[in-house]
C-alpha cells in the first residue's frame, strides 16, 4: 500500500516476518517489546545502536527527546540515517517527532506493534510530545517513509490494548458513509489483514486529501476534544482508547440534545461500543471535574481557533466541526459519563 502525505510518500508493508531493511540505521524501541521480542528482533538489533524507552506519556516529553537527540550525535546519525520507532503510538509519536526536528529531517521507518499504532499513530505523518500536561501539545507533520505492518506483534497484546484498536476502528466508521460499520459488526470482535488494511486505507485517503489538517482531517478528531480533557484530569491514567470511546459517547450525546440527531441515529453510533463491551462510564471521582479545569484544558487545545472546536454528529456517519464558546455544555456532557 502507498500513500502521499503533503507530496511525501509512505509505503506500508505486510510482513509475517522481524525483518527490515538495516541500511544505516539507530533504533528507538519501547522497553517492553526489546523485552518480549528480543529473540526476534536479535539478528535486525544486534549491530544496531538502540535507544530503549519506558513508552509512558510521562516520557512523552521534550526531556525524552533532547535524551534522543544526545543519542543521535554520539552514534553520528545524519540526514542520510534511518530511524526506526518500534513501538506503540507513544513510541512512534516520540520517534517521529525526534526524526523530524533533528537535522531538520532524517529518514524514519515506523514498526508499530500495537492494534492502534498500526491503523493510527503510525499513519499519517502527525508526531508530538506532551507540554505541561496537554496532549500532543508540540509537534509536527512528517510520515514515516515506510511502515512494517507485522501482526505476529498482535498476539502478546493485553485486553486493554486491543480494545484502544478497536475503538480507533468505531470511530473511522462513523466519520463517513462506508461499508467498514458492518464489516466491524460482523466480525466478532477478531483481528483480521482485512481490518486492519480497511481501516488504515480509510484514515489515509482521508489525510492524503488534506494531509495538514485544514478541512476533512479535522474530522479525524471525532471525540477527541472530550478524550484529551479525560485523560488529562486523569493524569493519563485513562487509556486512549477508553477516552476516545466515552468522547465519541460524549459527542453523540451532545449531538442529541442539540437536536442533530435523533434517538435512533444515537443508538446506531453507541451500538459498537456496547457490542464490543467498551467502556460506557469513567471511574474516577467527580470531585475531579470542575468547569475551570475543563476550560483550562480547552483553551490549550490546537484545535481551536476563536472558538473551542468539536467534532459532533450531523447525522449517522456524518460529522461537522461544531464552534462554542460555552463550557457549561461540555461539563453537562461529560456528566453523563463521568
Amino acid at each position: 500500500m502507498k500513500f502521499n502525505f503533503g507530496n511525501k510518500e509512505s509505503t506500508i508493508i505486510f510482513s509475517d516476518e522481524f525483518r527490515f531493511p538495516q541500511e544505516r540505521a539507530v533504533v528507538i524501541i519501547d522497553t517492553k517489546v526489546l523485552s518480549l521480542y528480543e529473540n526476534e528482533l536479535h539478528n535486525f538489533l544486534k549491530d544496531l545502536p538502540v535507544f530503549a524507552l519506558e513508552a509512558s506519556e510521562e516520557n512523552k516529553s521534550l526531556q525524552t527527546i533532547s535524551e534522543i537527540y544526545e543519542f543521535f550525535q554520539d552514534n553520528d546519525v545524519n540526514r542520510s540515517t534511518v530511524i526506526y520507532g518500534i513501538g506503540g503510538g507513544i513510541t512512534t509519536d516520540i520517534a517521529g517527532f525526534a526524526a523530524s526536528t533533528y537535522m531538520r529531517g532524517c529518514k524514519l521507518n515506523f514498526v508499530p506493534t500495537t492494534f492502534l499504532g498500526m491503523i493510527d499513530a503510525a499513519i499519517g505523518g502527525k508526531t508530538a510530545v506532551n507540554f505541561r500536561r496537554i496532549k500532543n501539545n508540540i509537534g509536527s507533520f512528517y510520515p514515516a517513509e515506510k511502515i512494517f505492518i507485522v501482526s505476529r506483534f498482535l498476539k502478546t497484546l493485553p485486553e486493554k490494548e486491543l480494545n484502544n484498536g478497536w475503538a480507533e476502528c468505531i470511530k473511522i466508521s462513523l466519520i463517513k458513509p462506508t461499508d467498514f460499520y458492518k464489516i466491524l459488526l460482523s466480525s466478532e470482535k477478531k483481528i483480521s489483514e482485512a481490518i486492519i488494511r480497511k481501516a488504515i486505507e480509510l484514515k489515509a485517503k482521508i489525510c492524503e486529501e488534506d494531509p495538514f489538517e485544514k478541512n476533512i482531517r479535522k474530522f479525524l478528531n471525532l471525540g477527541h476534544t472530550f478524550a484529551h480533557i479525560f485523560e488529562s484530569i486523569s493524569n493519563y491514567k485513562i487509556s486512549h482508547g477508553t477516552a476516545v470511546t466515552l468522547g465519541i459517547r460524549s459527542a453523540a450525546i451532545l449531538s442529541l440534545r442539540k437536536k442533530l440527531i435523533d434517538e435512533n441515529q444515537f443508538e446506531k453510533i453507541i451500538y459498537p461500543f456496547d457490542l464490543f463491551g467498551l467502556p460506557a462510564k469513567i471511574d474516577f471521582s467527580r470531585n475531579l471535574l470542575d468547569e475551570s479545569a475543563i476550560e483550562k484544558i480547552m483553551r490549550k487545545d490546537k484545535k481551536n481557533t476563536s472558538k473551542f472546536n468539536l467534532i459532533l454528529f450531523r447525522a449517522f456517519q456524518k460529522v461537522f466541526v461544531y464552534e462554542t464558546s460555552e463550557t457549561e455544555e461540555i461539563r453537562k456532557v461529560i456528566e453523563k459519563v463521568w
